[in-house]
């Protein structure tokens, strides 16, 4: 089982409009599209949960992504590594505001502080 690319090309105005609700959901415009598309994606589902679980945070716990999901920890590993990379993009550029990143700790794991 392969994965498959898509090319589909926008107008600058249509993927400014994507940009937009894609930023509004803390993704990038191709997760958004693909979450919009598939509706009930493993990726998806996984991003809401992290986002809600960060929300129930008190301000100034520190946590790492798979201690947040204890032992939900269990989607895939594609979906775990896509998790972490668009929670730290989305943390970096400031569309999600709440947390900050800490830094990697000796065990190449990233943690976050819940602001």
């Amino acid at each position: 089982m392969g994965n498959k690319s898509v090319q589909i090309l926008f107008t600058d105005d249509e993927f400014k409009g994507l940009q937009k609700k894609a930023k509004k959901k803390g993704l990038t415009v191709p997760l958004y599209i693909k979450g919009e598309i598939l509706q009930n994606n493993e990726f998806g589902e996984s991003y809401k949960k992290l986002i809600e679980k960060v929300d129930q945070l008190s301000s100034g716990t520190r946590f790492t992504i798979k201690l947040l999901f204890g032992t939900e920890w269990t989607m895939s590993k594609g979906v775990k590594l896509t998790l972490g990379k668009t929670f730290f993009s989305r943390v970096s550029d400031g569309t999600i505001t709440n947390v900050e990143a800490e830094g990697k700790d000796s065990s190449n794991v990233m943690w976050y502080k819940k602001i």
